[in-house]
């Protein structure tokens, strides 16, 4: 039920939740901090997100799937900050510091263009499988690939 009633329904070309509460482009762009969970960290420049990027899913943060290949920064902070609140004890990569986490961002927004450029090819019918956001997308290929290249033993 849960689920259900955060998910996100596209009507009239407007984000709608489940609450009925509407984010319209201007909403989504009026940034601000007052929310923000301790822990959150924002990429150099960046003022803060709406409060609707906290309160999605994990990695359902509201018009990710619209964000274009190069976007401006401003349209992939939302889905960085839904990431970092999210994903929870599922991350595996070193908590940010303020030294990282602009190194994170440039990271996760790579994989947000991977996503959304497999998700569009899976609804033009040119794939099989859909793609979303997990632990991985702020992930350099040296941490990543324990987890791709075989067995991560255990410490003894």
């Amino acid at each position: 039920k849960q689920w259900y009633q955060r998910r996100v329904a596209i009507t009239a070309g407007k984000e709608m939740f489940g609450d009925g509460k509407s984010l319209s482009k201007k909403k989504l762009l009026k940034m601000t901090t007052d929310h923000l969970p301790t822990g959150i960290h924002l990429p150099t420049g960046m003022k803060g997100v709406p409060e609707a990027c906290i309160d999605a899913e994990f990695g359902e943060s509201p018009a990710m799937e619209k964000i274009r290949r190069g976007g401006k920064d401003k349209f992939y902070v939302c889905a960085f900050v839904n990431f970092q609140h999210g994903v929870g004890e599922d991350k595996v990569s070193p908590p940010y510091t303020e030294e990282t986490v602009d190194m994170r961002f440039a990271l996760f927004k790579q994989c947000v263009d991977e996503v959304n450029k497999q998700n569009k090819r899976f609804r033009a019918g040119e794939d099989t499988h859909q793609a979303g956001i997990n632990f991985f997308c702020d992930l350099t290929d040296e941490e990543r690939r324990p987890y791709s290249n075989g067995l991560v033993m255990p410490d003894e």
